[in-house]
């Protein structure tokens, strides 16, 4: 695998209104690795089989169903203008798309540029430690490889198969689960990415999730982000 230069990277420059964020100053992020193809590029899908967490993580046993109606927690829908205390997200579960992975904090380089998850196979995905918490008035900006080191699968390979009313949860650090649902999942070429408007902060609890996508097979490098909106619909202990 080649290493990772600045030429390859999406560039997302912040506007200054964007509180909470980069204000006023230039970050890129590298969400796709310069790797192998994809098996297929935009229609992709992930087989049942693909890890899609550690391997050194160990599945819980999978629970009687007497057990899980009797201790599964109770969702408590939240208003629209509601929002959670500050809280660092740990975990980001998605199951429509085979997602439960850990979350790291990322911030930013001495160069500007937001800091990336690692790259290996099974890595955990990053929050950006400079956006809100999840929950918290404002967006949440989770970051994730579509790829990885010597396989086309990442993290949030299959990003771009959620559709709307479709459930993101952000397990947070005071145990409490912040459900979002999404309202849009966006395409963007690198080169027009719409900065203010997916960064800029909301007036209600958001979260984008966002990765990289447009693999291109002559350059090897991903010219598109993939870009998920979402808003707190509902939390519950976790």
């Amino acid at each position: 695998m080649e290493p990772l230069n600045s030429s390859r990277r999406g560039r997302f420059i912040v506007s200054a209104a964007a509180a909470l964020l980069l204000a006023g100053g230039i970050a890129t992020t590298a969400l796709g690795l310069h790797a192998q193809p994809p098996p297929s590029q935009a229609t992709a899908t992930l087989p049942a089989t693909a890890p899609t967490t550690s391997a050194a993580e160990v599945p819980a046993p999978t629970p009687s169903p007497a057990a899980t109606a009797s201790s599964a927690p109770a969702a408590v829908p939240v208003a629209p203008d509601a929002a959670l205390p500050a809280s660092v997200p740990l975990r980001v579960e998605v199951p429509s798309i085979g997602v439960d992975a850990a979350l790291l904090p990322l911030g930013k380089q001495a160069n500007g540029e937001i800091q990336t998850p690692p790259g290996e196979p099974g890595a955990p995905g990053g929050w950006y430690q400079g956006s809100p918490t999840p929950g918290q008035t404002g967006s949440a900006i989770i970051l994730g490889h579509v790829n990885a080191i010597n396989t086309p699968i990442g993290l949030f390979y299959r990003l771009h198969e959620l559709t709307q009313g479709q459930d993101i949860t952000l397990i947070r650090a005071d145990h409490i689960a912040a459900v979002f649902t999404v309202d849009k999942v966006d395409v963007y070429h690198k080169a027009a990415f719409p900065t203010v408007d997916v960064y800029k902060n909301a007036d209600r609890p958001e979260v984008r999730l966002i990765t990289c996508g447009g693999y291109d097979p002559a350059t090897r490098e991903y010219l598109d982000n993939t870009v998920v909106y979402a808003h707190l619909t509902s939390s519950h202990p976790a």
